[in-house]
């Protein structure tokens, strides 16, 4: 049996001949003795990403050219018109960003030059057929690539249920469809989320999938329907759903039919039902491709912890609504159990167990079937909502925002209500609505209806009684050698919330969202 003791001393060829007798089925790989081999893996490498001008898909991009640069080409899919505005975004949205400047310090004058050898922009929708890419850049793409990235969502919790679909279900689809064709394939990896389980499911919920079938519940039927027959159905009911509706009022209907549907199925959101749909699918079909599978749950991802930089985030992420309206006084109140948990998770440390996963399984050859990691605070190092809105109040009282009158804007302790109904009469009464102009009756009526509408949003997370157990993740830790540990850290129990909330993140939120000065880690 060809093995060797320690892969770092062979040569390219060497290397090369061993991966081939490995896919070949001949011989079991074997991990180094330095950890998995995390910063290496991607040496020559060329990847497939999608959702590549998402937030989380920016951090990974980010660090593996910081740290692996050694990567041969990354295909980033991007919507565009054409190949000139693919690249346009593409500068607009990675190359010239704030993220990318330790890369930008490392390669100075070389930086642009380098940017442009590693990324390629393709224009492409993976809710469509072959991706949405030209066909001779297709065949091309799947002669090359090696690991495909589906970082690809549409993460509005009440999205249009076409839109939804079309993106967390067929997208899923269509890129397994794309994965058949690509001969040498050594890893396909889906980025999921929490809000794949079921609404009914309690208790600690383990890495593996959420069910293998969907019972429809609709009135009296009660027959198993497979995936692939509820997305049929889906898909059908969404086109002749919008033959009913006037056009003008299609997006909020779409939006209403979603809703309904996630409920029937046993979901909360349009958007958890469509993702685990998306992963059920991902699942059924994956002994139609030559390479292990891999699917990555987040919990609600927040800033970055450490890398590039502490605090980088852009656009409004998970509890983020609430945290930049409590802090300009506008919300003093929310309903929620204070003693729930929540998993929050640092951008960074989601990268580095992504591809700390990524690096395990392309070693492990074809015989690594499908794995599930969970990359979450809730089991190892959890915080209850009681805590975050505790240091959330410390920020603000400390570093108070100050109004475009100039004035400071004073923020006392968050108040918990236990229903709907409370949390909107405290809307009223801690208003003094009555005192109001016209003008500012206005302005508070819109508000109290955004804030019933985040209290609609997040009332199943405020109050739920789950977890994601996260075994899987504490054995690729403990897999990492000491130095991987250090430039790959992806330890939830390294976090300190305090440190972190009050420091880190809610500064990152006031100088990214609010586009404030001068608030770097305090």
């Amino acid at each position: 049996m060809l093995k060797s003791e320690n892969t770092t001393s062979l040569s390219v060829e060497d290397n090369e001949n061993i991966q081939r007798f490995v896919h070949a089925g001949f011989v079991e790989p074997t991990l180094k003795k330095d950890g998995i081999g995390i910063e290496n893996f991607l040496q020559g490498k060329v990847i497939l990403i999608t959702g590549a001008t998402g937030f989380l898909t920016k951090v990974l991009v980010e660090k593996i050219l910081r740290s692996m640069p050694d990567v041969s080409k990354i295909y980033l899919i991007i919507r565009g018109k054409d190949k000139e505005d693919a690249k346009q975004r593409l500068r607009k949205e990675i190359v010239d960003i704030e993220l990318f400047k330790c890369v930008k310090q490392k390669y100075g004058e070389q930086y642009e030059e380098f940017m442009w050898s590693k990324l390629v922009g393709v224009v492409g929708d993976v809710g469509q057929s072959n991706l949405g890419m030209e066909e001779d850049f297709a065949t091309e793409i799947a002669k090359d690539v090696q690991i495909i990235v589906n970082g690809a969502a549409d993460t509005n919790f009440d999205q249009r249920y076409d839109i939804a679909l079309q993106v967390n279900a067929m997208g899923p689809c269509n890129l397994m469809d794309f994965a058949k064709k690509c001969r040498n394939l050594e890893l396909f990896l889906h980025i999921s989320t929490s809000t794949v389980k079921r609404n009914s499911r309690k208790g600690r919920l383990m890495e593996e999938m959420e069910c293998l079938s969907l019972r429809d519940g609709r009135g009296s039927q009660t027959s198993i329907l497979t995936e692939a027959m509820v997305l049929e159905e889906e898909m059908k009911l969404i086109s002749d759903y919008k033959k009913l509706v006037e056009h003008n009022v299609l997006t909020p209907k779409m939006k209403q039919l979603g809703s309904i549907r996630a409920k029937e199925y046993g979901w909360d959101s349009t958007y958890g039902f469509t993702k685990a749909l998306g992963e059920m699918l991902i699942d059924k079909r994956r002994g139609e491709i030559l390479a292990p599978l891999v699917i990555v749950r987040t919990s609600g991802i927040l800033s970055t912890y450490k890398e590039p930089f502490p605090g980088w985030i852009e656009g409004i992420k998970t509890v983020d609504p609430l945290i930049l309206d409590y802090g300009k006084g506008k919300l003093t109140g929310f309903p929620l159990n204070p003693n729930c948990v929540n998993g929050f998770i640092p951008a960074d440390m989601v990268v580095n167990g992504t591809l700390g996963a990524m690096a395990k399984h392309v070693s492990m050859g074809k015989k690594a079937d499908m794995s599930i990691y969970h990359l979450s605070s809730a089991t190892s190092n959890p915080i209850v909502l009681e805590d975050l809105f505790k240091f959330v109040y410390q920020h603000f009282k400390s570093r108070p925002y100050f109004s475009p009158s100039g004035r400071p804007v004073q923020v006392s302790e968050m108040k918990f209500f236990n229903s709907l109904p409370d949390f909107s009469t405290h809307l009223w009464t801690s208003s003094e609505a009555a005192q109001f102009s016209s003008k500012k009756m206005f302005e508070f009526i819109k508000f109290k209806e955004h804030a019933e509408y985040l209290a609609t949003v997040y009332l199943p997370y405020a109050f739920h009684t789950d977890w994601l157990d996260d075994s899987k993740t504490r054995g690729l830790i403990g897999s990492m050698s000491e130095e991987e540990k250090k430039k790959f850290g992806c330890d939830a129990k390294s976090i300190e919330w305090k440190d972190y909330i009050v420091n880190v993140h809610i500064p990152g939120l006031r100088r990214h969202i609010w586009k404030e000065k001068g608030l770097s880690k305090m």
